[in-house]
């Protein structure tokens, strides 16, 4: 096998080798044109679950609220105001006053108040928007807005104006800075029936059927043993989660399990106390490579290689026999980084990868692994003995359920999931939900999700951070067996199962959960709050326990209505469609986008704030989803579905490694340069130690024995020394004493030549043999 980098040093930084420009962790400033380019945070926030409300037949259709002063619709024309506005966190309320409430005030250069005269005027908060608008920034906002209308475009490429500094413009409001900007402030929200003596008498009536029938369905056994049956006889492929079912928590019994919805003048739900003292990487990591080795340790390569060499030797095969060797740690580690070029060199098939055309030849693949080795490599790698665990705790699997459909991986699986939850400690808010490993192939528990780009494939359920998208914890999705892994207890919903056994370690420490519609229900969220967690998301209005009022309310455009139930909170907001919300810490407060998508010219919409911070931090998941894409190692097809998602699993390690090394460091790395720093690392260490094949051994060893007599095998040659500058300066051969004959005593010989291997000055006439033989051994 040969050496990586015989003759050659390696770069000293890929930053240099990729972008030609600098560490950008110095402190230097940049540019005020600079824009940094990240393509791994350039990250879609997730949208909220929308859905119509459903209509009741039985009741005729409810009135609008009547009120005495409507406010006009924010997509109407108001008389808006117009202020220089960078950015806004402080929640604000909705007004009851009937005319039009000021949001925003403006002062002159020397402090008067424009617009004195109107004395009903109430600024909210002082720290919410920018307070003074310049004349002279106002005539360049009114000259750049009139060269958009009429098509001149200036500054960068694409029409864009105004500088963007650091990740501002990605979605990250707490990074960067944002030139001053215009923005015409639209309405805020409306709520309505804020007093139950608001509610219309038909919605009251209807509420008080439905209670009375719930109470009546509750005490019906039958009904109980229908959904048993009903869950029991489901698919295979599929969860129960009946909307309308029954979700036993156990450790809920003695708990107040009656949800009594009030109006929100009387909530008084707060944010629980995060009493994690340190996020980040557990220990220090100084390289890419300790900290993909913290994930990949020898004890787990060793097993890798331990199956591997066994099942090798039961592949019934003349000619892999014939050529096999087994192989060792250090291979394994290079068919890792083989694996990783893959993802980062794009090679339309495996084959191509060794090619020696001029057009296909890539040097990298053929340095690492002949083409024969590779294959015969990904054909005995196993990680676990091939005889499958039967799973006899669970009575409802029989036949082919028996058997544990994660054996091939568990191993695997239970250490990296160990791992990932020891080496890294969350920050405080997480998220959950799914992810797809594409697979097309033939698998009993593939599954089919449209909003993900694999569509098809193997589905894990993943709790991840939602800051960086590290992954701590996943459960690999097998179908109707997943109810042994997950320990769920009858009567409980897989998908509450699920939670609880992701979310497990982390109870009682202050973390707030953000979870879509398929997850949350009002007992989920009351159990997550009992156990010192806050728990925000979406909410299928269809849930059990969920308030008629807030289901069945007509809401307009820009209007919303909100209930509580001691501790969890229910909001219903109509924008396009209707947005139902679910949380344990936020009220009914509403505010502006931090960082607005609309254009100068369109209003900025009020927003409650509980769905402003769930499309900030539910997007964990897909973020890492996102910066795996462009270097994906399983991109290439496999036989074996085990495989693929082996890989995964690697590249997800991969990304962990880095979130470790830049949170040991403080520093940003980029994602690619770390990619190549950990591949380089690897070959250097462990590709000159890799097994060679006894062909390879034995042609080494007949080639030195039948070389002619002249031929010298060594490397001791007498070379001239380098000159110096001085030397050269001078004009004069440069000339050092030779070590041998000053050991005999002669101080004053010099000699201008060397051993080329050890660097020694020695005179090339006697002292050079002298010094190479035995009789030299007291040198």
């Amino acid at each position: 096998m040969s050496t990586w980098r015989p003759s050659e040093e390696a770069p000293q930084d890929f930053n240099m080798v990729l972008y030609d420009i600098e560490d950008e962790s110095g402190n230097e400033e940049e540019p005020s044109g600079y824009e940094e380019i990240c393509d791994e945070s350039e990250i879609i926030e997730e949208e909220v679950y929308e859905c119509h409300s459903p209509e009741a037949p039985p009741y005729s259709p409810l009135p609008s609220p009547q009120r005495r002063d409507r406010l006009p619709s924010m997509y109407e024309q108001p008389p808006s105001r117009i202020a220089s506005r960078d950015r806004s966190r402080s929640p604000i309320f909705s007004s009851d006053i009937a005319t039009m409430p000021v949001v925003v005030m403006l002062y002159e250069e020397n402090g008067t108040q424009l617009g004195a005269d109107g004395g009903d005027d109430v600024f909210l908060d002082p720290d919410t928007h920018a307070l003074y608008v310049s004349p002279v920034e106002r005539d360049r906002n009114e000259r750049r807005e009139n060269e958009l209308r009429h098509g001149s475009r200036s500054g960068r490429r694409g029409g864009r104006t105004g500088s963007v500094r650091g990740r501002s413009a990605r979605g990250y409001p707490s990074q960067g800075r944002r030139r001053a900007r215009q923005w015409v402030l639209g309405y805020p929200l409306n709520e309505i029936w804020v007093d139950d003596a608001d509610v219309p008498p038909e919605l009251l009536r209807l509420a008080t059927d439905v209670l009375r029938k719930r109470q009546t369905s509750m005490q019906d056994a039958e009904r109980n043993a229908e959904l048993e049956s009903a869950s029991e006889s489901n698919s295979d492929d599929e969860f129960f989660d009946a909307s309308n079912g029954a979700d036993d928590l156990p450790r809920l019994e003695g708990q107040n399990l009656l949800f009594e919805w009030f109006p929100m003048d009387t909530f008084q739900g707060h944010e629980e106390d995060f009493k994690v003292e340190r996020t980040g990487s557990v220990r220090v990591f100084n390289s890419a490579y300790d900290a993909f080795r913290s994930y990949w340790d020898d004890d787990v390569l060793n097993l890798i290689v331990t199956e591997t060499n066994q099942y090798a030797t039961t592949i019934a095969s003349t000619g892999f026999q014939s050529e096999w060797y087994p192989t060792n740690l250090h291979e394994i580690l290079c068919l890792f980084s083989f694996w990783m070029m893959l993802g980062i060199v794009k090679m339309p098939t495996i084959v191509s990868c060794f090619s020696v055309d001029p057009l296909l030849k890539t040097e990298v693949f053929r340095r690492i692994f002949t083409r024969r080795r590779y294959e015969m490599l990904i054909r005995a790698l196993h990680f676990v003995d091939s005889n499958p665990v039967v799973d006899n705790s669970n009575p409802s699997n029989t036949g082919a359920r028996c058997y544990d459909r994660l054996h091939r991986l568990r191993p695997i699986i239970t250490h990296l999931n160990s791992r990932f939850q020891s080496n890294y400690v969350l920050d405080k808010n997480i998220c959950i939900d799914e992810s797809l490993t594409l697979w097309k192939g033939r698998l009993n528990f593939k599954q089919y999700i449209r909003t993900k780009a694999s569509k098809f494939g193997i589905k894990t359920f993943e709790l991840c951070e939602a800051s960086t998208g590290y992954l701590w914890s996943f459960i690999v999705y097998t179908g109707k067996q997943s109810a042994t892994e997950l320990e769920q207890s009858p009567g409980v919903l897989k998908s509450t199962a699920v939670v609880m056994k992701l979310i497990g370690p982390l109870l009682n420490k202050g973390y707030r959960l953000f979870m879509d519609n398929w997850y949350n229900s009002p007992l989920l969220a009351r159990f997550l709050k009992l156990n010192g967690t806050d728990c925000v998301g979406t909410l299928r209005p269809s849930r059990r326990d969920v308030p008629l009022i807030v289901n069945k309310a007509p809401l307009k455009r820009g209007e919303f209505i909100a209930r509580h139930s001691g501790d969890v909170s229910i909001l219903a907001w109509q924008d396009k469609k209707r947005v139902t919300m679910i949380s344990t810490c936020h009220g009914a407060y509403t505010a502006l986008p931090t960082v607005p998508t609309r254009p100068p010219s369109r209003p900025v919409p009020f927003k409650p704030q509980v769905v402003l911070d769930y499309n900030k931090f539910m997007g964990g998941v897909d973020m890492k989803d996102q910066m795996l894409e462009p270097y994906l190692l399983e991109r290439k097809r496999c036989a074996k579905w085990y495989m693929k998602l082996f890989k995964r699993l690697i590249n997800v390690s991969i990304l962990n490694s880095r979130t470790l090394l830049q949170s040991s460091t403080k520093k940003h790395h980029d994602h690619l340069a770390f990619r190549l720093h950990l591949v380089d690392y690897i070959l250097q260490k462990h590709l000159s130690h890799c097994p060679l094949s006894r062909s390879h051994t034995a042609s080494i060893s007949r080639s030195l024995h039948q070389q002619p007599d002249r031929f010298i095998r060594s490397t001791h040659w007498p070379v001239l020394l380098e000159p110096t500058e001085s030397s050269i300066a001078r004009n004069r051969n440069f000339a050092k004493r030779c070590v041998v004959c000053l050991q005999n005593g002669l101080k004053s010989q010099k000699t201008p030549y060397c051993c080329e291997s050890c660097k020694v000055p020695l005179c090339i006439k006697d002292c050079f043999k002298a010094y190479h033989t035995q009789s030299s051994q007291k040198l």
